[in-house]
């Protein structure tokens, strides 16, 4: 039995020196077999599920094999906290983005079997496939450009359908893991865009609308998408009331930042360890 792929969240959290040496040893993973590994172990961690584990890690050796150096890597991944895995996921990924195309293609649909290993698709799945797409250079269908605008409460109606949706989305997972704090995070964030309109609930988009949103959200001013990221922060630890998000939460949070250009509000980037490696 492959041990290393059954450490969950629930198990212990990693001790601190674990992680420094484990950070260290994955700032020196390169090549397309042991890069990949990580990554797919990373996108297997960044929303643990116990009753999952025992499928995806079938499916991440089913695509890397199961040799020493697999093995350690593994387990390093499974020593870093939730602090460092997107961090580090996205360092990975910064490498292989200068693979062949056909390396990069490989790796996302390696990625896409494993996701399929979960019994049910979480709404960060959605996101980290979409950011994984973005980061290897697979470019979405292009959106039209919106004018730009001043300020949040004046977006055209079609945008702020967008934005709607896209909210709708992260709803599921932010602020916490309960659909009435989803729920009241979502009339609380379009009540600031909108509050001359009645809230009309947005539908759960599916892939190919989401894909589409975060396009139409990402064609925004550059000033306002930090805005929106504020905004959608600050409503998340008002409607928590907790000091710092939670995790998943938080990293919803992070992946969207990354898709539509914006910088991490501070709140959310404090809460990250970020790394800095050569590609």
């Amino acid at each position: 039995m492959n041990e290393q792929f059954e450490v969950s969240e629930a198990s212990g959290r990693p001790g601190a020196a674990d992680e420094r040496d484990a950070l260290d040893r994955l700032s020196r993973v390169h090549g397309q077999v042991l890069t990949g590994a990580a990554i797919l172990g990373l996108v297997a961690r960044v929303q643990p599920d116990a009753e999952a584990w025992p499928a995806l890690r079938t499916a991440i050796l089913a695509e890397t094999g199961d040799g020493d150096a697999i093995r350690a890597t593994a387990t390093d991944v499974g020593s870093l906290t939730a602090s460092s895995r997107l961090p580090v996921l996205d360092a990975l990924l910064r490498r292989r983005r200068l693979a062949p195309k056909e390396e990069r293609r490989a790796l996302l649909q390696s990625t896409r079997r494993v996701m399929a290993a979960r019994a049910v698709s979480t709404p960060i799945d959605r996101l980290l496939w979409l950011a994984m797409r973005k980061q290897l250079g697979e470019h979405p269908p292009a959106v039209s450009v919106t004018a730009a605008q001043v300020d949040l409460q004046h977006l055209p109606s079609e945008l702020l359908d967008q934005v709607a949706l896209l909210t709708a989305h992260l709803a599921r997972v932010v602020p916490g893991p309960e659909e009435r704090h989803g729920r009241a995070w979502f009339e609380a964030v379009m009540a600031e865009l909108s509050p001359d309109q009645p809230l009309t609930p947005a539908l759960l988009p599916d892939g190919e609308a989401l894909a589409h949103a975060i396009g139409e959200v990402q064609s925004m001013s550059w000033m306002l998408r930090p805005v929106l990221m504020r905004l959608w922060v600050e409503a998340a630890l008002r409607v928590g009331r907790r000091a710092r998000l939670a995790p998943p939460a938080a990293d919803a949070l992070r992946l969207v930042a990354g898709l539509l250009d914006s910088p991490l509000p501070p709140d959310l980037a404090r809460l990250y360890n970020e790394v800095v490696w050569p590609v």
